[in-house]
């Protein structure tokens, strides 16, 4: 017996350990036989170990090029550096299902140890929740796409990962869309746990607010890592064309976000409980379509793994998940009605439940523009495809509508607020966002811009505005009651309320997305033939073509196009280096696209041909895309808002879990 079989034997082992762990926690509580719980506990220690030994094992072939592993001759090869060789642990589709079971796992364990006193009544329930989840992969995973299945012969060289995967962001962006995915199950096993037990109190919400949270971190990490991916590698000169799977990442996101925002209402009003359970089981729900998508092989797309044939077993859970959800949902609703209604239509909580439509809304859109060619072609066996003007012009509108709402969300007041107090609050906003905008349209008036250009200036600035007014007031009104400076009184307000100013922060970060998307409205493309030694201009730029150059960099051999950039002022920029990219396991080269960035713009380049002749010659695309880096900037503010926001735990809960810990741990030793 080899390795790679004692990493199979571990997977079948975990696979049963998980069927233990789904099975007993309710014979436990059916029988008021906490041994079994713990022994369910003790299941998830033993499963996450087992499926850590199989991870090993794969790890362990890709570095060292056994090729005996099938999965290892796919996706590597013994000139892939380093780097790469880790990476394709979930560069594959074996590999990766293998990736998201470990995580699965180590949350499950997690989750049964964190929550063992605090949660005591629920936890088993939770437990049995996410065994079930982990079994169903571990099933997928030996049946189907087990990673460490042999192959008779043994080949000396393997495939290689696939070139296009080949970019850092890659080593950050499928774990972070997997920790995404697979942290929204930690709240749905929460919310069936309180479901099948028949106690649905705010606890649950407060209690998973943190996995919630750091859910929606990692996909939104995944999802802005993925953009910048395909804006570095795809050389297409943009980040985000309503792909398939970017809309299956995309979907999740939006509901989880609704999901964030409709709790806090529950929170602070004890109202939507109803709705807070539907969302979480449609943003689980959404992580299974969106795996469906990208492992069953139905859809085209650069980001999709190859047909497969678990895409239908994945249908099949999510019926599942559905029926059993909704099923335990209206047999509990009566214990979910709303215990206050909402006073004012001018209050926070309309705001939010509006932004909960409209998340919504985008959402149901996405999904509808993704599935309905899958339909069309299944139903009448004709093609169909939905490209980006669907979708931007139904959800840019919403968009739009949403910014406005954060805005306003910022300064109304919970329950009830006045027509005075409104126009006092957003008076100084309005002025700036409409002077601003002015000002803008006055400086761009030698370009022809459309009102969407205007209206996302106004609303960024409005937006901006609010949160600024918001701290400054805060800071002001603390400054003032501690005597202390301008700095002092805002560590005072941050540190006091670090969840609202998270928040905050989070809102700036996707004011700065929606500035990088309307730089899209100010781009400059055009194709450049450029002969060696002769200038050309664009924009504010002047490029010069020397030569082409040949080298090597890791298992790829590189022609390049060096191209001296200089300013209106004849000083060099930069020497940019756009090139294309020939791998021993690809029939065709690949774009290598060279960026020069600036705080305002990039200067974008595609070596499209190499032209002979008397005077050589050099065909090139040329992109300046202005306000671009802008949505990448949004990653690092939305870490310091979620960092913030995560520091926060309601002292009813704290206060809570000590007393359960310190009863439960009174009673062992009095037990004992």
């Amino acid at each position: 017996m080899g390795i790679a079989d004692f990493g199979t034997i571990a997977l079948m082992a975990a696979l049963a350990v998980c069927l233990y762990g789904t099975v007993v926690p309710h014979l436990g509580v059916k029988n008021n036989n906490w041994n079994l719980i713990r022994s369910a506990q003790n299941a998830s220690i033993l499963s996450f170990l087992l499926i850590a030994i199989a991870s090993a094992v794969l790890l362990q072939a890709l570095l060292v090029s056994d090729f005996s592993l099938r999965y290892v001759w796919e996706h590597s090869s013994t000139d892939m550096p380093l780097f790469y060789k880790v990476s394709s642990f979930w560069g594959g589709l074996e590999g990766s299902l293998l990736f998201w079971v470990l995580v699965q796992s180590f949350f499950a364990m997690i989750v049964a140890f964190r929550y063992q006193y605090s949660n005591r009544e629920i936890i088993p329930y939770v437990i049995a929740t996410l065994n079930c989840i982990l079994a169903f992969l571990l099933l997928l995973l030996i049946g189907w796409s087990n990673p460490l299945d042999l192959q008779g012969v043994i080949p000396l060289e393997g495939r290689g990962l696939n070139p296009l995967l080949q970019h850092p962001a890659m080593a950050i962006h499928p774990p972070a869309l997997y920790l995404g995915f697979i942290g929204f199950s930690v709240p749905f096993a929460f919310a069936m746990g309180g479901l099948i037990l028949g106690k649905m109190d705010n606890e649950w919400v407060m209690t998973t607010r943190r996995w919630t949270l750091t859910a929606w971190y990692f996909l939104s990490a995944g999802l802005i890592l993925g953009g910048q991916w395909a804006y570095e590698e795809l050389g297409w000169g943009g980040f985000w064309a309503w792909d398939p799977v970017e809309n299956a990442a995309l979907m999740p996101w939006l509901t989880g976000t609704a999901f964030l925002h409709s709790v806090m209402i529950q929170e602070k009003r004890n109202m939507l409980k109803i709705w807070n359970v539907v969302l979480i089981i449609l943003t689980f729900g959404l992580t299974i379509v969106g795996t469906f998508l990208t492992r069953s092989g139905i859809i085209n797309s650069v980001h999709a793994f190859t047909k497969s044939e678990i895409g239908p077993a994945f249908l099949i859970f999510l019926a599942f998940i559905l029926v059993i959800g909704f099923s335990l949902l209206f047999k509990r609703i009566n214990m979910l009605e709303s215990e206050h209604k909402i006073d004012s239509i001018l209050c926070r909580e309309n705001v939010f439940l509006a932004q909960n439509v409209l998340l919504v809304g985008i959402a149901f859109t996405v999904l509808l523009g993704t599935t309905f060619p899958l339909l069309a072609e299944a139903v009448r066996g004709t093609k169909l495809s939905i490209q980006a003007p669907f979708f931007n012009t139904i959800i840019a509108p919403m968009g739009y509508l949403l910014l406005l709402l954060m805005g306003i969300g910022t300064l109304i007041a919970w329950r009830k607020s006045s027509w005075e107090g409104l126009l006092r609050n957003f008076r100084n906003p309005l002025i700036l966002a409409t002077a601003g905008t002015v000002f803008l349209a006055w400086f761009l008036s030698d370009r022809d811009l459309l009102w969407s250009v205007h209206t996302i200036f106004w609303l960024a600035i409005f937006v901006t505005s609010t949160i600024v007014l918001e701290i400054a007031n805060a800071v002001q009104v603390k400054s003032n009651q501690t005597k202390s400076n301008i700095i002092m009184g805002l560590f005072y307000v941050i540190t006091n309320n670090p969840r609202r100013y998270g928040g905050l922060l989070i809102h700036f970060g996707v004011v700065l997305m929606f500035l990088g998307f309307a730089g899209a409205f100010f781009k400059v493309e055009r194709n450049m033939t450029l002969e060696s030694g002769v200038s050309q201009q664009i924009g504010e730029y002047s490029l010069k073509f020397k030569q082409v150059e040949e080298f090597i960099v890791g298992n790829a051999t590189h022609r390049a196009a060096i191209v001296e950039v200089f300013d209106k002022q004849g000083n060099l920029l930069e020497v940019m280096k756009p090139a294309k990219s020939f791998y021993p396991t690809q029939p065709q080269p690949l774009t290598e696209v060279a960026i020069r960035r600036s705080f305002l713009e990039d200067l974008y380049l595609i070596f499209s041909s190499e032209n002979g002749g008397e005077q050589d010659s050099v065909t090139l695309r040329v992109f300046i895309n202005p306000l671009v880096g802008w949505a990448w900037m949004a990653l690092p503010v939305f870490t310091l808002g979620v960092g913030l926001s995560m520091s926060y735990r309601p002292k009813s809960l704290v206060a809570n879990e000590t007393i359960l810990r310190e009863r439960y741990l009174a009673a062992q030793a009095a037990n004992s």
